[in-house]
C-alpha cells in the first residue's frame, strides 16, 4: 500500500494502529500494510464499523452504569439525579416511579480496543490480525476478507482469484498487465 494511505488509516484509527511503527519484536505491523492499494476501501470500511461498534457499546456500557447509579440513588432517597435525567417529561414524578419499579438495566460486557497487529495479502485475500474486540467485531474481519476475495488488490474493481503458484486477486485488466491468463481461451 502506498505510504498515503498507510498514514491515512493510522491517522484516522490511532487507537487500532497504535503499533504501526512499533518493534518488530512485538508487532507485524512494523512492516505497514502488506497489500495492495485496491483493498484500501475494503480496509478503511473494516475500520471505520470496528471503532463505531466498540465506542457505541462502551458509550451504551457507561450510560447503563450512570443510570444503574441513579436508580440506586433514588432508592436511598436522593431523587435528584433522576429529576434531573427526566427533566423536560410531563410528569416527572411518574416517570421516576415507573423507572424504579422497572430497576437496574443491564449493563453490556465492556469491549476492549482492537489493536491490529498485521494486515496482508495471503493466498490472495486479505488478512486482518488483532487483538481485543468481541463476536461481532471477528464476524466484520470475515466479512471483510471474504470481500477481497472478489476485489482487485491493484485498483478496487471487481476481480476474481488467479494464479496456480502464487495466487492473487486482480481484475482481468491487472491481470493481463502481470501475464496471468485472463480465462481459458486465452491460454
Amino acid at each position: 500500500m502506498t505510504p498515503e494511505l498507510d498514514s491515512k488509516l493510522c491517522s484516522t484509527y490511532p487507537k487500532m494502529f497504535v503499533n504501526r511503527h512499533g518493534d518488530m519484536k512485538t508487532t507485524a505491523m512494523c512492516w505497514g500494510f502488506e497489500c495492495g492499494d485496491g483493498w484500501y476501501n475494503i480496509i478503511a470500511s473494516l475500520c471505520a464499523n470496528i471503532q463505531h461498534h466498540i465506542d457505541w457499546k462502551n458509550e451504551q456500557r457507561e450510560r447503563a452504569i450512570k443510570y444503574n447509579d441513579m436508580i440506586t440513588e433514588a432508592g436511598y432517597g436522593n431523587k435528584e439525579p433522576l429529576q434531573e435525567y427526566y427533566k423536560g417529561y410531563r410528569d416527572i414524578d411518574e416517570q421516576i416511579e415507573e423507572a424504579l419499579e422497572k430497576g437496574l438495566r443491564t449493563v453490556p460486557d465492556p469491549i476492549p480496543q482492537v489493536v491490529v497487529a498485521q494486515v496482508k495479502e495471503k493466498f490472495g485475500t486479505l488478512r486482518f490480525y488483532y487483538d481485543g474486540g468481541d463476536d461481532i467485531i471477528d464476524g466484520m474481519v470475515r466479512m471483510a476478507e471474504s470481500m477481497s476475495g472478489c476485489t482487485c488488490e491493484e485498483c478496487g474493481k471487481p476481480g476474481s482469484r488467479r494464479g496456480g503458484g502464487w495466487i492473487v486477486t486482480l481484475c482481468d485488466e491487472h491481470a493481463e498487465a502481470r501475464g496471468i491468463y485472463v480465462n481459458d481461451e486465452d491460454k
